[in-house]
């Protein structure tokens, strides 16, 4: 009896001795582990003060880091070298996302990319599709075909005028689609086009502006980067003159309201949030297309602007086609 109760007491004991580190593992896997930060990144080519292109990305780059909890950073790159050495730096310190916000960032992804395969690139524009990189497409033509259609409306002079910064596709496809509003609303206007060969020579462009208006140009669009607020500067000191100008990429209607008709926006807080909660649900390479109807790409009337009759009518016509996917709008090559 004896024997029989102290080997059931030492078969307890032993039963405890095997449970007690079970259940202090079970307690260590029920304890919630410490969530990874997600760390973004982001290259622009221009200064995050340029009031357009640039800076609408920081604002994005911002609005991940406020809504989402991540952990972020940027980099303003001038060359090519400086892009592929900040796709690098990011990569070699773990970045999970890094945004490259040009059309010509994707080759320094194409290079860079296969050296950090659990960061993820997403470029601004182009076409190369990788394992961990892919493209967003902004249907950005919609807005400046719907430029087109309003400057053509609103021209006194028949002479409608874009300044661009370089001649490449993310920049030329703005004007060509601008272009072809404007000759499907009145062929018979003249488009009078400039490149600036640079994106940063404010000068210059201001310069350009000026005898443009000389030449007779009364209505603006301009895809210049920084070198934009030159043209915004020209337009505005030729005010009582009646000249007209759309906001590039950024709210110019907020310090320019007596001259500007309309701001054409890429929203790149809902471009980077659609394109990060991709990515986090599950990456499939491919290009990622936004437009109007996702609320990326934005024309916004100034509130300030009284909008003829005439001009509405065409505009709200344009837009029902473009919902409904009636026209193929140029943009030139890309």
């Amino acid at each position: 009896m004896k024997r029989s109760l102290c080997t059931r007491i030492l078969a307890v004991l032993a039963l405890a001795v095997i449970a007690l580190p079970l259940w202090a593992t079970g307690q260590q896997e029920a304890a919630p582990a410490a969530e990874k930060k997600l760390k973004i990144g982001l290259l622009v080519p221009g200064s995050i003060n340029d009031g357009g292109w640039s800076n609408s990305a920081y604002r994005g780059l911002m609005k991940i880091r406020d809504e989402m909890g991540a952990e972020v950073s940027y980099m303003e790159v001038k060359s090519p070298a400086d892009v592929v050495d900040g796709f690098r730096d990011y990569g070699a310190r773990g970045y999970d996302i890094v945004f490259g916000h040009s059309y010509d960032h994707q080759d320094a992804a194409k290079r860079v990319a296969p050296d950090f395969p659990k960061t993820v690139y997403i470029t601004s524009g182009g076409t190369t599709v990788m394992d961990n990189v892919s493209p967003i497409y902004f249907e950005f033509e919609q807005a400046t075909y719907l430029a087109g259609v309003v400057a053509a409306t609103l021209t006194k002079t028949g002479k409608v005028g874009s300044v661009g910064s370089l001649e490449m596709p993310a920049i030329t496809k703005s004007i060509v689609s601008f272009e072809h509003g404007l000759q499907d609303t009145n062929p018979a206007l003249e488009h009078v086009v400039f490149y600036l060969g640079s994106q940063d020579d404010v000068g210059k462009a201001k310069e350009v502006t000026l005898a443009m208006i000389e030449r007779g140009v009364d209505v603006f669009w301009v895809s210049a980067n920084a070198a934009g607020q030159g043209v915004l500067q020209a337009v505005e000191e030729s005010k009582a003159k009646g000249i007209k100008i759309f906001g590039s990429y950024g709210a110019w209607s907020v310090t320019s309201p007596d001259v500007v008709i309309a701001d054409l926006i890429i929203d790149t807080s809902n471009a980077f949030k659609a394109a990060t909660s991709r990515i986090l649900a599950g990456f499939v390479p491919g290009e990622i297309r936004l437009g109007i109807k996702d609320n990326v790409v934005l024309y916004n009337w100034n509130p300030k602007f009284t909008i003829p009759a005439k001009t509405q009518g065409a505009f709200d016509a344009a837009k029902a086609k473009i919902d409904r996917g009636e026209i193929k709008i140029r943009i030139g090559t890309y």
